[in-house]
């Protein structure tokens, strides 16, 4: 039997205040998924609202910006997925 997992990931892209933006951490996505990957898990990725995945800005940042959330942003693969 397959083993899954069903990553589901924020459409939010600000708060009340349109100038204050946010998104999804994507550091908690990329560690997730590097372990469930290195675990043989297939997984999908989806949002409540579907399309596109806004970053939270301060989550592209040291240190929060880590080596498995830049390999992800470098695969355009991974960054269709988005």
């Amino acid at each position: 039997m397959t083993k899954r997992v069903l990553n589901v990931v924020t459409n939010v892209g600000h708060y009340d205040d349109p100038s204050h933006t946010t998104g999804l951490w994507l550091s908690e996505l990329t560690h997730a998924w590097r372990v469930f990957e290195e675990h043989g898990y297939e997984q999908t990725l989806v949002s409540p609202a579907g399309g596109a995945v806004p970053l939270e800005p301060r989550a592209l940042k040291f240190p929060n910006y880590d080596r498995t959330a830049k390999a992800w942003r470098a695969d355009p693969e991974n960054m269709a997925l988005l």
